[in-house]
Protein backbone atom coordinates (compact mmCIF):
# COMPACT_ATOMS: atom_id res chain seq x y z
CA UNK A 1 0.00 0.00 0.00
CA UNK A 2 1.46 3.47 -1.31
CA UNK A 3 2.72 5.55 2.33
CA UNK A 4 2.03 9.92 0.90
CA UNK A 5 3.52 12.65 2.51
CA UNK A 6 0.89 13.88 5.13
CA UNK A 7 0.65 17.29 3.27
CA UNK A 8 0.60 16.23 0.17
CA UNK A 9 -2.44 13.94 0.87
CA UNK A 10 -3.80 17.57 2.53
CA UNK A 11 -3.21 19.22 -1.01
CA UNK A 12 -5.11 15.88 -2.44
CA UNK A 13 -7.83 16.60 -0.50
CA UNK A 14 -8.28 20.30 -0.46
CA UNK A 15 -7.99 19.67 -4.79
CA UNK A 16 -10.54 17.15 -4.63
CA UNK A 17 -12.85 19.05 -2.69
CA UNK A 18 -12.87 22.09 -4.75
CA UNK A 19 -13.54 19.84 -7.93
CA UNK A 20 -16.70 18.23 -6.37
CA UNK A 21 -17.70 21.92 -5.31
CA UNK A 22 -17.15 23.12 -8.99
CA UNK A 23 -18.78 20.26 -10.69
CA UNK A 24 -21.76 20.33 -8.33
CA UNK A 25 -21.86 24.35 -9.54
CA UNK A 26 -22.20 23.82 -13.48
CA UNK A 27 -24.42 20.06 -12.72
CA UNK A 28 -27.65 22.62 -13.65
CA UNK A 29 -26.17 24.09 -16.73
CA UNK A 30 -26.40 22.63 -19.99
CA UNK A 31 -24.67 22.77 -24.20
CA UNK A 32 -25.70 22.98 -27.22
CA UNK A 33 -24.12 21.37 -30.52
CA UNK A 34 -24.66 23.38 -34.01
CA UNK A 35 -24.56 20.49 -37.20
CA UNK A 36 -24.10 21.40 -40.20
CA UNK A 37 -23.60 19.73 -43.50
CA UNK A 38 -26.13 18.24 -46.07
CA UNK A 39 -28.63 16.03 -45.64
CA UNK A 40 -27.06 12.86 -45.44
CA UNK A 41 -23.92 12.86 -44.54
CA UNK A 42 -24.31 11.33 -41.00
CA UNK A 43 -24.83 13.81 -38.99
CA UNK A 44 -27.67 12.36 -37.01
CA UNK A 45 -25.76 9.21 -36.71
CA UNK A 46 -22.28 10.59 -35.67
CA UNK A 47 -24.27 12.54 -32.91
CA UNK A 48 -26.00 9.05 -31.46
CA UNK A 49 -22.73 7.36 -31.69
CA UNK A 50 -21.10 10.06 -29.85
CA UNK A 51 -23.64 10.77 -26.82
CA UNK A 52 -24.45 6.85 -26.56
CA UNK A 53 -28.39 7.22 -27.22
CA UNK A 54 -30.65 7.80 -29.64
CA UNK A 55 -30.81 12.20 -29.62
CA UNK A 56 -30.59 12.66 -33.07
CA UNK A 57 -33.49 10.89 -35.60
CA UNK A 58 -31.68 9.64 -38.50
CA UNK A 59 -33.06 10.41 -41.84
CA UNK A 60 -35.60 12.30 -39.91
CA UNK A 61 -35.19 14.85 -43.38
CA UNK A 62 -35.53 15.00 -46.83
CA UNK A 63 -33.49 17.79 -48.50
CA UNK A 64 -36.37 19.52 -49.93
CA UNK A 65 -36.52 22.22 -47.00
CA UNK A 66 -34.49 25.13 -45.41
CA UNK A 67 -35.61 24.84 -41.40
CA UNK A 68 -34.18 24.53 -37.99
CA UNK A 69 -34.45 21.64 -36.15
CA UNK A 70 -33.75 20.92 -32.07
CA UNK A 71 -33.68 18.03 -30.03
CA UNK A 72 -34.03 18.46 -26.73
CA UNK A 73 -32.42 15.55 -24.63
CA UNK A 74 -30.81 14.79 -21.18
CA UNK A 75 -27.85 12.66 -20.35
CA UNK A 76 -26.90 11.74 -16.25
CA UNK A 77 -29.12 13.99 -15.35
CA UNK A 78 -27.59 16.71 -17.90
CA UNK A 79 -29.45 19.02 -20.43
CA UNK A 80 -28.08 19.43 -23.93
CA UNK A 81 -29.66 20.32 -27.53
CA UNK A 82 -28.51 19.51 -30.76
CA UNK A 83 -29.38 22.23 -33.40
CA UNK A 84 -29.54 20.02 -36.76
CA UNK A 85 -29.62 23.00 -40.02
CA UNK A 86 -31.00 21.03 -42.81
CA UNK A 87 -31.10 22.73 -45.86
CA UNK A 88 -28.40 24.56 -44.79
CA UNK A 89 -25.66 22.79 -46.83
CA UNK A 90 -27.97 21.41 -49.70
CA UNK A 91 -28.60 22.44 -53.51
CA UNK A 92 -32.03 23.65 -53.48
CA UNK A 93 -34.11 25.77 -55.55
CA UNK A 94 -35.30 28.31 -52.28
CA UNK A 95 -31.77 29.62 -51.98
CA UNK A 96 -33.06 33.23 -52.28
CA UNK A 97 -34.11 32.61 -49.04
CA UNK A 98 -30.54 32.62 -47.23
CA UNK A 99 -30.73 35.74 -45.61
CA UNK A 100 -34.16 34.77 -44.60
CA UNK A 101 -33.14 31.54 -42.81
CA UNK A 102 -30.22 33.23 -41.41
CA UNK A 103 -32.13 35.74 -39.07
CA UNK A 104 -34.22 32.77 -37.89
CA UNK A 105 -30.93 31.37 -37.21
CA UNK A 106 -29.79 33.96 -35.36
CA UNK A 107 -32.98 34.69 -33.36
CA UNK A 108 -33.82 30.86 -32.30
CA UNK A 109 -30.39 29.97 -31.48
CA UNK A 110 -29.22 31.26 -28.55
CA UNK A 111 -26.23 29.54 -27.37
CA UNK A 112 -23.80 27.11 -29.53
CA UNK A 113 -21.23 25.95 -27.56
CA UNK A 114 -19.73 23.43 -30.36
CA UNK A 115 -20.22 23.46 -34.20
CA UNK A 116 -19.77 20.37 -35.99
CA UNK A 117 -19.13 21.01 -39.95
CA UNK A 118 -19.66 17.45 -41.22
CA UNK A 119 -18.85 16.06 -44.91
CA UNK A 120 -18.59 12.87 -46.51
CA UNK A 121 -14.80 11.68 -46.76
CA UNK A 122 -15.03 10.11 -50.10
CA UNK A 123 -16.32 12.78 -51.42
CA UNK A 124 -13.38 14.71 -53.75
CA UNK A 125 -14.18 18.25 -53.36
CA UNK A 126 -16.71 20.46 -51.45
CA UNK A 127 -19.48 21.16 -53.16
CA UNK A 128 -21.05 24.33 -54.23
CA UNK A 129 -23.78 23.79 -51.61
CA UNK A 130 -21.36 23.25 -48.54
CA UNK A 131 -19.57 26.34 -49.90
CA UNK A 132 -22.54 28.00 -49.67
CA UNK A 133 -23.67 26.80 -46.09
CA UNK A 134 -19.63 27.64 -44.72
CA UNK A 135 -20.58 31.49 -46.13
CA UNK A 136 -23.95 31.67 -44.28
CA UNK A 137 -22.24 30.46 -40.95
CA UNK A 138 -19.36 32.68 -41.10
CA UNK A 139 -21.80 35.59 -41.50
CA UNK A 140 -24.45 34.72 -39.04
CA UNK A 141 -22.13 34.01 -36.25
CA UNK A 142 -18.60 35.63 -37.48
CA UNK A 143 -14.91 34.19 -37.78
CA UNK A 144 -14.07 33.37 -34.28
CA UNK A 145 -17.54 31.21 -34.27
CA UNK A 146 -15.02 28.22 -35.83
CA UNK A 147 -12.94 28.23 -33.01
CA UNK A 148 -15.55 25.87 -31.67
CA UNK A 149 -15.88 23.97 -34.79
CA UNK A 150 -14.67 20.56 -35.75
CA UNK A 151 -14.63 19.06 -39.13
CA UNK A 152 -15.92 15.48 -39.14
CA UNK A 153 -15.75 13.40 -42.00
CA UNK A 154 -18.11 10.22 -42.34
CA UNK A 155 -18.12 7.78 -44.22
CA UNK A 156 -14.38 6.78 -43.55
CA UNK A 157 -14.94 2.94 -44.30
CA UNK A 158 -15.65 3.79 -48.04
CA UNK A 159 -11.65 4.50 -48.28
CA UNK A 160 -9.15 1.89 -48.11
CA UNK A 161 -6.33 1.66 -46.19
CA UNK A 162 -4.17 2.97 -48.38
CA UNK A 163 -6.16 5.50 -49.99
CA UNK A 164 -7.02 7.03 -46.29
CA UNK A 165 -4.21 9.03 -44.76
CA UNK A 166 -4.35 11.15 -48.32
CA UNK A 167 -7.69 11.35 -48.54
CA UNK A 168 -8.18 12.55 -44.91
CA UNK A 169 -5.48 15.26 -45.34
CA UNK A 170 -6.59 16.40 -48.68
CA UNK A 171 -9.91 16.94 -47.60
CA UNK A 172 -9.23 18.78 -44.72
CA UNK A 173 -6.85 20.94 -46.66
CA UNK A 174 -9.77 22.07 -48.99
CA UNK A 175 -12.68 22.65 -46.30
CA UNK A 176 -9.94 24.85 -44.35
CA UNK A 177 -9.32 26.49 -47.58
CA UNK A 178 -12.80 27.51 -48.36
CA UNK A 179 -13.06 28.43 -44.36
CA UNK A 180 -10.04 30.61 -44.51
CA UNK A 181 -12.36 33.06 -46.79
CA UNK A 182 -14.04 33.83 -44.28
CA UNK A 183 -11.72 33.44 -41.18
CA UNK A 184 -8.27 33.81 -42.52
CA UNK A 185 -5.59 30.99 -42.91
CA UNK A 186 -4.93 31.22 -38.81
CA UNK A 187 -8.33 30.55 -37.67
CA UNK A 188 -8.91 28.38 -40.64
CA UNK A 189 -6.00 25.77 -40.12
CA UNK A 190 -6.28 25.42 -36.62
CA UNK A 191 -10.10 23.63 -37.16
CA UNK A 192 -9.41 19.94 -35.94
CA UNK A 193 -10.82 17.12 -38.38
CA UNK A 194 -11.71 13.48 -37.61
CA UNK A 195 -12.43 10.58 -39.36
CA UNK A 196 -15.40 8.71 -38.81
CA UNK A 197 -17.34 5.80 -39.51
CA UNK A 198 -20.55 4.50 -37.89
CA UNK A 199 -20.30 1.39 -39.18
CA UNK A 200 -17.29 0.17 -37.42
CA UNK A 201 -15.54 1.02 -34.42
CA UNK A 202 -12.63 1.64 -36.17
CA UNK A 203 -11.46 3.51 -39.67
CA UNK A 204 -9.41 2.08 -42.59
CA UNK A 205 -6.23 2.86 -40.54
CA UNK A 206 -7.39 0.10 -37.55
CA UNK A 207 -7.66 3.24 -34.87
CA UNK A 208 -10.64 3.71 -32.78
CA UNK A 209 -12.28 7.32 -33.99
CA UNK A 210 -14.51 7.27 -31.14
CA UNK A 211 -11.57 8.69 -28.49
CA UNK A 212 -10.75 10.78 -30.85
CA UNK A 213 -13.96 12.67 -31.66
CA UNK A 214 -14.76 13.10 -28.26
CA UNK A 215 -11.13 14.57 -27.70
CA UNK A 216 -11.39 17.06 -30.30
CA UNK A 217 -14.98 18.19 -29.75
CA UNK A 218 -14.14 18.10 -25.79
CA UNK A 219 -10.75 20.17 -26.94
CA UNK A 220 -13.17 23.06 -28.69
CA UNK A 221 -15.69 23.12 -27.11
CA UNK A 222 -16.73 26.60 -25.01
CA UNK A 223 -15.64 26.68 -21.58
CA UNK A 224 -19.72 27.04 -20.49
CA UNK A 225 -20.34 23.59 -22.01
CA UNK A 226 -17.30 21.95 -21.41
CA UNK A 227 -18.45 20.53 -18.01
CA UNK A 228 -21.74 19.64 -18.64
CA UNK A 229 -20.45 17.89 -21.48
CA UNK A 230 -17.96 16.12 -19.48
CA UNK A 231 -20.50 14.99 -17.27
CA UNK A 232 -23.08 13.71 -19.72
CA UNK A 233 -20.88 11.40 -20.83
CA UNK A 234 -18.98 10.44 -17.62
CA UNK A 235 -19.94 6.87 -17.90
CA UNK A 236 -18.92 5.80 -21.07
CA UNK A 237 -15.71 7.32 -20.50
CA UNK A 238 -12.67 4.81 -20.67
CA UNK A 239 -9.27 6.04 -19.32
CA UNK A 240 -6.09 4.08 -20.83
CA UNK A 241 -5.52 0.94 -19.05
CA UNK A 242 -4.64 0.69 -15.28
CA UNK A 243 -7.10 3.24 -14.10
CA UNK A 244 -10.26 1.30 -15.87
CA UNK A 245 -11.79 0.07 -12.72
CA UNK A 246 -12.30 2.64 -10.94
CA UNK A 247 -15.52 3.93 -13.02
CA UNK A 248 -16.64 1.06 -14.79
CA UNK A 249 -16.39 -1.12 -11.05
CA UNK A 250 -18.57 1.28 -9.13
CA UNK A 251 -20.92 2.99 -11.72
CA UNK A 252 -20.27 2.06 -15.18
CA UNK A 253 -22.79 0.05 -17.27
CA UNK A 254 -22.04 -0.53 -20.87
CA UNK A 255 -24.36 0.43 -23.66
CA UNK A 256 -25.56 -2.58 -25.32
CA UNK A 257 -25.59 -0.34 -28.87
CA UNK A 258 -23.18 1.99 -28.56
CA UNK A 259 -19.65 1.46 -27.54
CA UNK A 260 -17.86 3.03 -24.67
CA UNK A 261 -15.28 6.14 -25.25
CA UNK A 262 -12.50 4.48 -24.82
CA UNK A 263 -9.33 7.80 -24.30
CA UNK A 264 -5.61 6.95 -25.20
CA UNK A 265 -2.67 8.75 -23.02
CA UNK A 266 -2.69 12.00 -25.39
CA UNK A 267 -6.39 12.35 -25.30
CA UNK A 268 -6.92 11.66 -21.24
CA UNK A 269 -4.21 14.35 -21.07
CA UNK A 270 -6.23 16.67 -23.00
CA UNK A 271 -9.75 16.12 -21.44
CA UNK A 272 -7.98 16.67 -18.05
CA UNK A 273 -5.80 19.95 -18.74
CA UNK A 274 -8.84 21.25 -20.46
CA UNK A 275 -11.12 20.20 -17.19
CA UNK A 276 -8.55 22.16 -15.51
CA UNK A 277 -8.50 25.03 -17.63
CA UNK A 278 -12.46 25.50 -17.42
CA UNK A 279 -12.84 25.15 -13.49
CA UNK A 280 -9.52 27.12 -12.77
CA UNK A 281 -8.27 24.26 -11.21
CA UNK A 282 -5.40 25.00 -8.68
CA UNK A 283 -2.11 23.16 -10.81
CA UNK A 284 -0.83 20.07 -8.82
CA UNK A 285 2.71 18.72 -8.82
CA UNK A 286 3.76 15.15 -9.24
CA UNK A 287 3.76 14.11 -5.72
CA UNK A 288 0.29 15.96 -5.14
CA UNK A 289 -0.90 14.36 -8.96
CA UNK A 290 0.16 10.94 -7.70
CA UNK A 291 -2.15 11.70 -4.47
CA UNK A 292 -5.16 12.81 -6.27
CA UNK A 293 -5.02 9.62 -8.47
CA UNK A 294 -5.06 7.46 -5.87
CA UNK A 295 -7.58 8.92 -3.66
CA UNK A 296 -9.75 10.29 -5.89
CA UNK A 297 -11.56 7.28 -6.91
CA UNK A 298 -13.00 6.08 -4.07
CA UNK A 299 -13.84 9.35 -2.98
CA UNK A 300 -15.80 9.69 -6.16
CA UNK A 301 -17.00 6.40 -5.41
CA UNK A 302 -18.26 7.49 -1.82
CA UNK A 303 -19.91 10.55 -3.68
CA UNK A 304 -21.75 8.72 -6.18
CA UNK A 305 -24.15 9.34 -9.17
CA UNK A 306 -22.98 11.92 -12.03
CA UNK A 307 -20.71 14.23 -9.72
CA UNK A 308 -18.67 11.24 -8.20
CA UNK A 309 -18.32 9.55 -11.82
CA UNK A 310 -16.76 13.15 -12.35
CA UNK A 311 -14.54 13.02 -9.71
CA UNK A 312 -13.36 9.58 -10.25
CA UNK A 313 -12.57 10.21 -13.90
CA UNK A 314 -10.54 13.61 -13.55
CA UNK A 315 -8.30 12.35 -10.56
CA UNK A 316 -7.73 8.90 -12.13
CA UNK A 317 -6.26 11.12 -15.43
CA UNK A 318 -3.33 12.25 -12.43
CA UNK A 319 -2.18 8.51 -11.73
CA UNK A 320 -1.44 7.71 -15.59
Amino acid sequence: MSVFNSNDEKQAINWLESLKEKLQARQDKKFTFLLVGRTGVGKSSTVNSLMGKTVAVVGDYEPCTMDIKKYDNELNGINFTIIDTPGLCDDLEEVGNDYEYLERMRSDVSQVDSMWFVSRLDETRVTNDEKRGIKLISEAFGAKFWGQAVIIFTFAGAKNASDYPIALEKRTELIRKEIAKYTGIGIANNVPSVAVDNNSEITPDGEKWLGELYTQIYARISAKGAVPFLLANVERIKRPEKEREVIIEKIYEPVPTYAPIELNQRQAAVVRNKTNEVLGLASAGASVGAVIGSIGGPLGAAVGGTIGAGIGLIAGFFGL
